[in-house]
């Protein structure tokens, strides 16, 4: 054998390889085809459930809980946080108002921040 191979060589090297690739992916795709027909059987069978008819639901009115915090509590708390971080006392803390920040992130980032929170607990 030759230390040079010719551009055909190459051609036929990689439609081999190809074919090789595509036929094992094919393979693949029977193989995942049968394990579902066989394991979607007995899903099938053991997941079926008597046919109810659905009764309308009378909708739900929310009733609003008025806040019972008071918000001198709450800025005496945030006081306290903002001292405790900046490391001097509460006194020299001077707020001036406070507002809330809306939420940009989306409900998946909240979810995780507290599950990272809740689990350092």
């Amino acid at each position: 054998m030759g230390d040079i191979i010719s551009f055909g060589d190459s051609l036929i090297i990689t439609v081999f390889s190809m074919v090789v690739v595509f036929v094992g992916l094919i393979v693949l795709a029977m193989f995942i085809s049968v394990l579902k027909s066989i394991g979607g059987k007995n899903k099938a069978e053991d997941t079926k459930k008597p046919e109810t008819p659905i009764k309308a639901k009378e909708p739900v009115k929310e009733k609003r809980q008025e806040a019972t915090t008071n918000d001198e509590e709450l800025v005496a708390v945030i006081a306290a946080a903002i001292a405790a971080s900046l490391g001097v006392s509460a006194p020299e803390v001077n707020i001036k108002s406070i507002r809330r920040i809306p939420q940009n992130s989306p409900a998946w980032a909240t979810a995780g921040r507290q599950e990272q929170i809740y689990g350092k607990l």
